[in-house]
């Protein structure tokens, strides 16, 4: 890595930890590379544990847990720096996921879950900013309808 962007993920990495809290535990080297691929941030009501999934050395997974359960799970799909899919949980239970699949930093998918399954799925394919399209799922997991907003 050279000198002037390892400085810069340093500086990244130290700001991460003032924002977070104070590091806690011992940072992994799970691939025994000797880089570190995954951090634990432990906060009053909440800890973070970011991994370097492609061994780049930035975080390309972020789970936190709120008052010991899971509540988020942000993912960097392809590596650029920006999160572009979310998972968000109540009692460690998916309920949502928030999708940029273009990459563009724009939504373009939202699912909602319920017990597991999906239950509606709202689209903003043209990324105008609202909900084009809507799709309600059965309890088991089958397309029940689809409504087609105009504006």
């Amino acid at each position: 890595m050279h000198k002037a962007a390892l400085f810069v993920f340093v500086l990244a990495f130290l700001s991460l930890i003032s924002c977070t809290g104070e590091p806690y535990g011992i940072v992994s080297h799970r691939d025994r590379d000797g880089r570190a691929d995954q951090w634990l941030y432990k906060g009053e009501n909440e800890y973070k544990i970011l991994i370097d999934t492609n061994s780049d050395g930035r975080p390309d997974v972020v789970k936190t847990y709120r008052k010991g359960a899971l509540a988020d799970v942000e993912y960097d799909r392809n590596f650029d720096g920006t999160v572009d899919l979310v998972r968000q949980y109540i009692d460690g239970i998916l309920t949502r996921e928030i999708h940029d699949d273009d990459f563009d930093g724009k939504t373009e998918c939202i699912k909602e879950f319920r017990r597991g399954r999906v239950a509606i799925v709202e689209r903003d394919p043209e990324e105008r900013g609202y909900i084009d399209v809507v799709e309600y799922y059965d309890d088991a997991g089958n397309l029940s309808r689809r409504e087609v907003r105009v504006r």
